[in-house]
């Protein structure tokens, strides 16, 4: 079985009906901009931040609404979750910060017949 990524226990491909199409990763190296009165602000270096990834796609009906809802289970869990992509490379341990949905065509059920999402984890270091 094909997977993109595997956060916890969470698998993400088409296998699952819960592909993501668009993943965007943001680093900061660490500098900040000290102000100064009389010139030019003053570069310091405060140590680099944690990297985060957002994951983005779409889903359909039911099926695609009970897979968001695990993803907030693993929410509620708290805590850090490996993530391990599709190739097999480890990228550690990262925290779930946010699940976004929005809902379109829902139907009398309550059933959405589209749905985009977004993930938002940051990576867990503390060490």
């Amino acid at each position: 079985m094909r997977q993109q990524m595997v956060l916890g226990t969470f698998i993400f491909g088409l296998s699952r009906g819960f592909a993501y199409d668009t993943l965007d990763r943001g680093s900061t190296g660490g500098w900040v901009s000290l102000d100064i009165i009389a010139g030019k602000p003053k570069s310091s270096q405060v140590g680099q931040g944690l990297e985060t990834l957002t994951l983005g796609g779409k889903a359909v009906r039911a099926k695609g609404m009970q897979r968001l809802d695990e993803l907030r289970a693993l929410q509620d869990l708290r805590a850090p979750l490996p993530l391990v992509d599709g190739l097999g490379r480890n990228w550690g341990l990262w925290t779930i910060k946010s699940v976004n949905e929005k809902q379109a065509g829902v139907i009398d059920d309550g059933t959405a017949m589209a749905i985009g999402w977004s993930l938002v984890l940051e990576e867990f270091v503390n060490a």
